[in-house]
């Protein structure tokens, strides 16, 4: 049997980080009807793979950004953000895993962390269902608590990460592999941690990250072979 967390990965892999806008010469923004989950001080690129550094992100309406080397070129047309990074485990092979990855934090993030450990309902042989996953997903990016009010945590970094959990859900609704999502959990944090009664108390990944709690059952169907 493949693994929840395999076809999980494979949901992930099909989130498609494109988006298409057109620049305005006037205001020196490129306008957008949706900016998915770009945020300030990350970068996008365009068709031809050059890197811009987005200076502002105004959600779903435009995003301003800054070609990194010349000035005069513009974003325009056809870009892609930042993809996503996959991960899966418990709180302490993940955080190894992730850290010894690679020493470049902007190669895995916005970061998708699947929790181990994944409930199953399986079904017999009289329904069209396969199986049923339980399963809780964080959609992570960086954040600087140092630095950041709570509004700008929520700002910058929740709501961008918002809309990944929501291009996320997308995919599964495309798939024709899965019921469609009729109702999910999520829960939104300023700091990701270690929460008790007074509190996040550290962190649970070796870095400062804010995002999004997903608990979600996806429901699979069952291949027909035709052995």
């Amino acid at each position: 049997m493949i693994e929840a967390s395999q076809f999980i990965g494979d949901l992930v892999s099909q989130i498609d980080n494109s988006i298409v806008g057109e620049y305005n010469d006037v205001d020196k923004r490129t306008y957008f009807c949706n900016t998915k989950w770009a945020r300030k001080g990350k970068h996008i690129t365009d068709a031809l793979g050059q890197k811009f550094n987005i200076v502002d992100v105004k959600t779903d309406v435009w995003i301003e950004a800054i070609h990194e080397t010349d000035p005069t070129i513009v974003l325009d047309k056809l870009s892609f953000l930042d993809p996503t990074y996959f991960i899966t485990g418990t709180k302490l092979a993940t955080n190894r895993e992730w850290s010894i990855a690679t020493n470049n934090l902007e190669n895995k993030l916005p970061l998708v962390w699947l929790l181990e450990i994944i409930s199953e309902t399986g079904y017999g042989r009289g329904s069209s269902y396969d199986r049923s996953i339980e399963a809780k997903l964080f959609f992570l990016d960086e954040t600087d608590p140092s630095q950041y009010y709570t509004s700008d945590h929520r700002e910058q970094v929740v709501k961008p990460m918002q809309k990944l959990m929501i291009e996320f859900l997308e995919v599964v609704d495309n798939d024709r592999m899965y019921e469609a999502v009729e109702n999910y959990r999520y829960k939104t944090f300023s700091r990701f941690g270690v929460e008790q009664e007074n509190g996040v108390l550290q962190n649970i990944l070796d870095a400062n990250l804010s995002g999004v709690a997903l608990d979600i059952t996806l429901t699979r169907y069952k291949v027909n072979c035709k052995c």
